[in-house]
């Protein structure tokens, strides 16, 4: 949750299910201060309040509203197309 308010500036996020909803393991190349690695996203499926406003912030460069059927043109990655399969209809 905590991360999530860093990324974007919403604040009022809710919990769809406590769940784990998807987990992404993708390999981090070596880099100056840290071995080359897997790296694990836990993901968890939230609501956000529509009121909300979004924020950019240091971790996050362009943060948006984009409708799921536009994806694509925002991503190839499977990753992110996998979490808009398993999101409840």
């Amino acid at each position: 949750m905590r991360e999530a308010q860093e990324e974007t500036g919403l604040a009022r996020l809710s919990v769809i299910n406590p769940a784990i909803y998807d987990i992404d393991i993708h390999p981090i190349p070596i880099r100056k201060d840290f071995p080359a690695h897997d790296h694990y996203d836990v993901r968890f499926l939230l609501q956000a309040s529509v009121d909300d406003v979004i924020t950019v912030s240091e971790e996050s460069h362009d943060v948006k509203w984009i409708s799921l059927n536009d994806l694509e043109r925002y991503t190839a990655g499977e990753s992110v197309l996998r979490l808009r399969k398993k999101i409840p209809r």
